[in-house]
């Protein structure tokens, strides 16, 4: 949560102020200019880190309470000394797409879905 908290408020702090001085002169309060200028653009910005943030957290935690990425390439490393064919790492890679294809798919989904219209 550490890491998600210096996201946020490294989006926030990304908003340029004059988009703060504009809300704050058309005669919004903080939070109104804080709700409505201010989080919509943070949040833009955060979808990338964020998605990142969230691969590296699954990598280093288990999956579905069975299969951790750690777990997948230690069992890929050992299969592959045992037989000396480098088949079961490779399988640990596509083992990798499998789990973060869609984790960036949908990041990817969401940066353009809320993306500046220009």
């Amino acid at each position: 949560m550490a890491f998600a908290e210096e996201i946020y408020w490294a989006g926030i702090t990304a908003v340029p102020k004059g988009q703060w001085e504009a809300a704050r002169s058309t005669g919004l309060g903080f939070f109104q200019t804080l709700r409505l200028v201010v989080l919509p653009q943070a949040l833009r910005i955060t979808i990338p880190p964020l998605t990142n943030r969230t691969i590296a957290i699954t990598k280093g935690t288990a999956l579905g309470s069975v299969v951790g990425v750690a777990e997948i390439l230690g069992a890929a490393q050992s299969a592959m000394s045992f037989s000396a064919n480098p088949s079961p790492l490779t399988l640990g890679a596509i083992a990798y797409l499998i789990l973060f294809i869609p984790v960036v798919a949908l990041g990817r989904w969401v940066e353009t879905r809320f993306a500046w219209k220009r």
